[in-house]
């Protein structure tokens, strides 16, 4: 057991010293299958093609913020392996409770915690990537500086921050979701996501278009 899991808990996942029993709310339990129509079925391919973009290696520790039902966590366990970490944090305690769900059916080690961007549970120079997709966008002023200065805290030396978020000049399915109509007809992530990441001390950052046509990343790495 490494750091992270000692941190994070026994097996079972628990926060309070006591296993979770409650279900997930009824939503959450459609969640994937929204993905899914929203990825036109291809959502496997939108995380692997993310997990391409991080440049994640094997024996590597992986955080992914805002990870849902955790589907990205289990496809990058897969690259890590036994050697690795992987690790998933959400606000919604739903989610993290399908996210344990979806974990015990897969058999994977993957841990899972509610935790924000603005407040990562983890010490210094705990990760190699930490990724965030479909979250950004959610965030407030404040929460963008304080979540890029925690993302920039818990990175190794060198360590790699992606950011996946939607480019609404491309106006599909997902931009037109509830909750999303006030995003600026702009690709905003090449242009306020990496200013941001530049003033967060990011270096060597990269921007362009995902490999899925609605999407729009940033890499930023921090410096050593």
């Amino acid at each position: 057991m490494n750091l992270i899991q000692k941190i994070h808990g026994n097996d079972e996942h628990t926060h309070d010293g006591q296993p979770h029993t409650h279900q997930a709310p009824f939503w959450v339990r459609y969640y994937d299958t929204i993905v899914g129509v929203v990825t036109l079925g291809r959502t496997r391919k939108v995380h692997q093609s993310t997990i391409q973009l991080a440049r994640l290696q094997s024996g590597e520790a992986i955080l992914d913020i805002g990870c849902g039902t955790g589907k990205l966590i289990f496809a990058a366990e897969k690259v890590v392996g036994s050697a690795g970490t992987a690790v998933g944090l959400d606000v919604e305690p739903g989610m993290i409770e399908q996210a344990k769900a979806n974990a015990a059916k897969a058999h994977s080690h993957a841990t899972f915690g509610v935790a924000s961007i603005t407040e990562i549970p983890y010490p210094d120079n705990s990760f190699d990537v930490v990724t965030s997709s479909l979250v950004y966008h959610h965030l407030n002023q404040e929460q963008k500086v304080a979540g890029l200065q925690e993302v920039a805290r818990v990175l190794k030396p060198n360590g790699r921050f992606l950011i996946v978020d939607l480019n609404p000049t491309r106006r599909g399915l997902a931009v037109r979701l509830p909750g999303h109509s006030r995003l600026a007809q702009e690709d905003y992530v090449s242009r306020e996501v990496v200013a941001q990441l530049a003033a967060a001390d990011f270096a060597n950052i990269t921007a362009g278009a995902h490999p899925f046509n609605q999407l729009s990343y940033a890499l930023g790495v921090i410096n050593a």
